[in-house]
């Protein structure tokens, strides 16, 4: 998501459609920070109180999975690109099924961050550095992408698109709903979810009622508009809309997919939904309604992607841009008599409503993992050696949202106006070539150790990051961050279908050679026992620090 341009001419009627807007979003920002008033320690502010019933849990978790980049992007590609789209709905609601085979093990190991997971394998602080090391390479980058959102969003309803207006929306914005995460933590993070999913599924019921209206119900009627109405209706409906020819093509659109399908489940702001269910049955079921919830909104997404292929054709949704990312909101205008009618104008503000609610959701969870990765894993665990009270921890963790929101506005700010859409990519892989594989082997290989973890994580987020810089998405093309330069020697635009089978082989590879490592050593053995026990009995380990390392026999002098 980069932030297209969704013009609204201003009249009467768009300033109260806009003091509307203001007026609802003040509500809910209120509603978040007052249903957590009764948070007194660090882990509430984690992972709340972990009394949501599996219902509710499964709204929360569904609406983590409704960020703009979902429904921006897959309305969008679905438009300009038909059957792509739909395969890349698809790979996201497969990601839910990753999410499944983890849920168990992952709320067992009574964790709340993702350097807690990760040293059930490896205790020390290691695996804890190299949990906020991921974090943070996978929270900064998405969090930028949202708050770009939110900042072109704001200024599309002002009516004045420029570049200039929308960082100043992305500060307002920004500001306010950082401050929400300071002051709400988890629970009132849960209300927003729910809130999200629950607006979000309400504004495009009625768009796609609006649609199936405009086309008199005729699905065929619909999808052969929708071909018609694309640059190649010989290949609208076909694989290969987006890649092109060749096999180096292909070889990028399936490392996307598979970087979808294991990068959305291992999301940050993903986990800690977990994190916050009740109990192992609560977060599979939780699972299970997440993944029904997420499969209508990816159905309705795709249906009207086909409605604005259809209505504005392809020209019309790029309009001069180089995303089509701003499809979503031109239909719901289209739809309901364009930008001089009011009921468009509402149907555009109701659009614009759902998406910020998807933005506080998001932008809540980023902040609130970034949080534990630095209060809980690098502050408690590793700089105070766990020795910091419980009262200052929580200073620590609302002063770390309060940290990371700012770095991450002023660097939405600067990315504003540029080709920064790849950053929203660039999490997913990270969260796909590092936090997947390590989960994997942690909790299904028992000799997973710490080598291993350090290979995975290390190795996994350095090759993304560096396959991405050498990359089309950097330099080397007109939709490049850096158009004017060509340092691209890299030919693939997504690096996951190589990153990833590489996070899973230097994993294996590293716990080859910590096994040798521990077998010539005389200091402490790992323990990994820990994790096998949790799954076997589905009783929970003692935590690493209390678990007593086994000193090998000392050689004779």
């Amino acid at each position: 998501m980069t932030g297209g341009t969704w013009q609204l001419a201003v009249s009467g009627s768009t300033n109260h459609v806009l003091i509307g807007f203001m007026l609802f979003m003040m509500l809910t920002l209120f509603l978040t920070v007052f249903s957590s008033l009764d948070e007194h320690s660090a882990r509430e502010f984690y992972v709340g109180d972990r009394t949501s019933a599996a219902w509710k849990s499964g709204l929360a978790l569904a609406g983590t999975f409704t960020s703009t980049s979902l429904l921006l992007t897959v309305t969008g590609v679905v438009a300009t690109a038909g059957f792509d789209g739909i395969t890349t709905a698809t790979s996201i609601f497969l990601s839910l099924g990753v999410l499944l085979l983890l849920a168990r093990p992952i709320h067992l190991s009574g964790a709340c961050t993702l350097g807690e997971l990760l040293s059930l394998r490896a205790p020390g602080t290691a695996p804890r550095i190299a949990a906020a090391v991921a974090t943070l390479a996978v929270a900064g980058p998405f969090l930028v992408v949202q708050l770009m959102s939110a900042g072109s969003i704001t200024a599309s309803l002002l009516g004045f698109p420029g570049v200039g207006v929308q960082k100043i929306c992305t500060v307002m914005i920004g500001c306010l709903v950082v401050t929400c995460g300071v002051l709400s933590g988890a629970k009132g993070l849960t209300s927003v979810q729910v809130l999200a999913v629950t607006g979000t599924g309400t504004a495009l019921f009625v768009i796609c009622a609006y649609a199936l209206r405009a086309f008199h119900g005729d699905i065929d009627a619909l999808i052969g508009a929708a071909a018609q109405g694309s640059t190649d209706p010989s290949r609208f409906l076909s694989p290969g809309g987006t890649i092109g020819i060749g096999s180096s093509s292909s070889l990028d659109f399936a490392g996307g997919q598979l970087a979808l399908v294991l990068g959305s489940a291992c999301m940050p702001h993903v986990l800690n939904r977990v994190y916050a269910m009740k109990d192992p049955a609560t977060a599979r079921r939780s699972v299970r309604y997440a993944a029904g919830i997420v499969a209508v909104l990816c159905t309705a997404l795709i249906l009207l992607g086909f409605t604005a292929a259809a209505r504005l054709g392809t020209r019309g949704i790029f309009g001069g841009q180089t995303q089509a990312d701003g499809a979503l909101m031109l239909l719901a205008r289209s739809l309901a008599g364009g930008t001089g009618n009011g009921l468009g104008q509402l149907m555009f503000a109701a659009v614009a409503c759902a998406l910020f609610l998807c933005i506080l959701a998001v932008v809540g969870g980023t902040t609130l993992a970034a949080s534990g990765a630095l209060a809980r894993d690098s502050y408690h665990y590793v700089a105070r050696r766990r020795r910091s009270t419980a009262p200052d921890e929580l200073v620590i963790a609302r002063l770390a949202v309060a940290i990371f929101g700012v770095v991450g506005i002023s660097l939405a700010v600067l990315a504003q106006g540029h080709a920064a859409g790849f950053l929203a990519q660039l999490s997913t892989t990270v969260a796909a070539s590092a936090v997947a594989p390590a989960l994997l082997h942690t909790f299904y290989w028992g000799r997973f150790n710490r080598t291993g973890l350090l290979w995975t994580v290390y190795g996994g987020t350095t090759l993304t990051i560096g396959l991405y810089l050498f990359s089309p998405a950097v330099s080397g093309s007109p939709t490049a961050l850096i158009p004017t330069a060509d340092f691209a020697w890299f030919g693939l635009s997504s690096p996951a279908v190589l990153s990833v089978p590489a996070a899973f082989l230097l994993g294996w590879a590293g716990s080859l050679l910590g096994e040798r490592r521990a077998g010539r050593a005389s200091g402490w053995e790992e323990d990994p026992s820990a994790v096998d026990t949790l799954l076997l009995t589905g009783r929970r380990p003692a935590p690493s620090h209390t678990r007593t390392p086994v000193r090998p026999a000392r050689r004779p002098l």
